[in-house]
């Protein structure tokens, strides 16, 4: 029935453990294509904040030992709070402090203007477009220097089409009588953007009082529902082969700018007496300002014959997963992004010979996971870096180790730390179009691991060039991709060549044929209308010794949308 040893070559036998760490590379490969594609508002076009506190040589000048900001006293009580700057808590504080660097300097007229002028752009960096600097009469010779501030307020957030059905209040993290912050708008633009069948942009009008602002908003929408048929070939020989799916989505449920997505799956082939698979999944998100929930579900149950030495068995299994995910973005600005990421997670799976579970395999486990998750822009390239530490713990029953336990055994309390970098970078050689998709994902641990939790390399969402029948499993490992794509001019379509290398280590690993893989590949993808494809060839370069994989690796995925 295969190995006895959790790291060892994955066998053509199907188990619940190694189903999981496909599904997880799957979804690894996802999460690292939606990053890729998530929707950018950049609204701030502003230079960067200054960096110089030089003043010119003037005659006359006046040493200025205090600087001020006043908030105009006709403006509302509710205004004037908003442009405080006098406590470390008050919204331009920052505009405060800058104004104090020049303590003691001699500042003439146009002195003055470059400080106003450094200042406003300060502010803008800050995001606040709406709010202005004025410098009012004064005599400079009494050693004080005042500015007027206006505070950017929004008096308003609307749709342009009053009849427009669902709701922006869930996806801006302001509201009114709130500061007018690009960083904010751009951050409610872009929940609104993840609706995949919506299109969203805005106008900001001046109010009626000096500083108020309405941002208008102006929505495309197109059917809020599909479906989804899709046919590949990443399954196991043992379950099946040939994987087919139905998937629907349905945007704006609740009209709060959410996103439900329900799916089946099951294996083409229908050799039901030999083998077979069926799973389902189920996917909902909700954001709330600067904060994102979501919950995923899913379920796989798969059966095979297993031809034993005097008779014919059925080996088969169930599976169920369910995770909660917080993520909170804490800092943006136009060149990166910033958020922290929570997920809580839960795994039942069983094992059955015969239908008689393999009780020593049941498995009912928590984990829980807090990543940190950027996003840098650079120029047209895009960088996405997750850094994880995920923890298996007792929440919601999760089982306990058995006892006695050796140290060198597995545990469900194991620690482990994960790194996932994915950079997206076009560009142009000899005025042809190219780009280059690279990928880096890593585990470490000091923790023996089941074979569920451990790192995984040899299949197309990790180490190209082996069909994945076999992979090389242990508790630390690495694994870089890099492709090359060149799109084929405005056709949608689109030639690509990989080159993959990975590695596994730990404790495990003394059981493996090698621990070692690298692979080439070779393939076309694109689409039209609602139909999309990818096709390839690989090869694998290195392997180790008596590990078996086709030659050449192929593999197929196509779908059509609805």
């Amino acid at each position: 029935m295969g190995t006895m040893h959790f790291g060892a070559v994955a066998q053509t036998v199907q188990t619940s453990e190694s189903e999981e760490q496909r599904r997880r590379a799957r979804a690894e490969a996802a999460e690292r294509e939606r990053l890729a594609h998530a929707p950018k508002v950049e609204l701030q076009t502003a230079g960067a904040a200054p960096d110089s506190l030089f003043l010119p040589t003037e005659s006359p000048c006046f040493a200025i030992s205090n600087f001020s900001l006043h908030v105009p006293e006709q403006l509302p009580a509710a205004m004037r709070a908003l442009g405080a700057s006098a406590l470390p808590q008050d919204s331009f504080r920052f505009a405060q402090e800058y104004l104090e660097k020049y303590t003691g300097a001699c500042v003439g007229k146009e002195g003055l203007n470059l400080i106003v002028k450094r200042l406003t752009a300060l502010i803008l960096s800050k995001g606040y477009s709406t709010t202005r600097l004025g410098i009012p009469a004064q005599d400079l010779s009494s050693g004080t220097l005042i500015l007027t501030l206006v505070p950017g307020v929004i008096h308003a957030i609307r749709f342009a089409d009053p009849s427009l059905s669902g709701t922006w209040k869930n996806a801006f993290p302001t509201g009114p009588g709130q500061l007018l912050n690009l960083h904010d708008i751009e951050q409610g633009l872009e929940q609104m953007k993840r609706v995949p069948s919506q299109d969203v942009d805005m106008q900001i009008i001046p109010g009626a009082l000096p500083g108020e602002s309405d941002v208008v908003i102006t929505v495309k929408r197109v059917k809020p529902w599909k479906v989804t048929v899709s046919l590949d070939d990443s399954g196991a020989k043992g379950t099946g082969k040939l994987q087919t799916g139905v998937n629907a989505a349905l945007d704006n449920a609740l009209g709060a700018n959410d996103l439900f997505n329900v799916g089946v799956n099951t294996d083409a082939d229908r050799k039901g007496g030999q083998r077979g698979t069926t799973g389902g999944n189920l996917y909902y998100a909700i954001p709330y300002g600067y904060w994102t929930f979501s919950v995923y579900a899913s379920s796989y149950d798969y059966h095979q014959q297993i031809a034993g030495l005097f008779q014919t068995f059925v080996s088969s299994g169930k599976s169920r997963n369910l995770e909660f995910t917080t993520q909170q973005l804490f800092y943006r600005d136009q060149y990166q992004k910033h958020s922290w990421q929570f997920k809580v997670g839960k795994r039942w799976s069983h094992s059955y010979v015969d239908d008689t579970e393999l009780e020593v395999q049941r498995r009912n486990t928590t984990f829980a996971e807090l990543a940190w998750v950027h996003t840098r822009y650079i120029g047209d390239a895009q960088l996405n870096l997750t850094l994880a530490n995920r923890w298996g713990v007792s929440w919601f029953n999760g089982q306990p180790d058995l006892e006695p336990r050796t140290p060198d055994a597995p545990t469900y309390r194991y620690t482990l730390q994960t790194i996932d970098a994915s950079l997206y970078a076009p560009f142009k050689l000899f005025g042809q179009a190219f780009n280059y998709i690279g990928a880096l994902r890593a585990q470490a641990t000091r923790s023996a691991l089941f074979q569920s939790e451990q790192f995984s390399i040899g299949n197309r969402y990790t180490v190209r060039g082996f069909d994945g029948e076999q992979t090389l499993a242990a508790e630390r490992g690495f694994y870089m991709r890099n492709e090359l794509e060149m799109p084929l001019a405005q056709s949608k379509q689109a030639v690509y060549v990989g080159l993959d290398a990975g590695r596994v280590f730990g404790p495990s690993a003394q059981y493996l044929l090698g621990n070692k893989m690298v692979g080439a590949a070779a393939g076309v993808r694109g689409g039209v209308a609602g139909l999309r494809y990818d096709a390839f060839l690989s090869w694998a370069l290195v392997k180790p010794d008596g590990l078996k994989t086709a030659t050449p690796a192929a593999g197929f995925s196509v779908s059509y949308q609805y």
